[in-house]
C-alpha cells in the first residue's frame, strides 16, 4: 500500500510537472510573437526619428514664419472688414 502511495504522488509530481512545462511553454510562444511585434514597432518608431530628424532644424524658422504669416492675415482681415463697412455704406447711394 506504501509503495502504491509513492508512485501515485510521483505519477502525479510527474504530471503537475508536465502541466506546467507545457503551460510555460504555451506563456513562452505568446511573449515570443509580443516580442516580434513590439520590435517591428520600434523599428518604425526609428525610421520615422530618422525621416523626421531634418525637421527639428527647421522648425523655429517655421515657426517665425507662421507668425508673420498670421500678422499678415490679421491686417488683410482688417483692410477686409473696413473695406465691408465702407461698400455697406456706399450701397445705398449706388442704387
Amino acid at each position: 500500500m506504501t509503495l502504491l502511495l509513492a508512485l501515485l504522488s510521483v505519477f502525479t509530481l510527474w504530471a503537475f510537472l508536465g502541466v506546467l512545462i507545457v503551460g510555460l511553454y504555451v506563456i513562452y510562444k505568446v511573449l515570443a510573437s509580443i516580442k516580434v511585434t513590439l520590435e517591428k514597432i520600434a523599428t518604425g518608431v526609428r525610421a520615422i526619428e530618422q525621416e523626421t530628424s531634418p525637421l527639428g532644424t527647421h522648425a523655429l524658422s517655421l515657426r517665425a514664419t507662421l507668425g508673420r504669416t498670421a500678422s499678415a492675415l490679421n491686417v488683410t482681415h482688417q483692410g477686409l472688414k473696413k473695406a465691408n463697412r465702407d461698400l455697406g455704406a456706399a450701397l445705398p447711394f449706388l442704387r
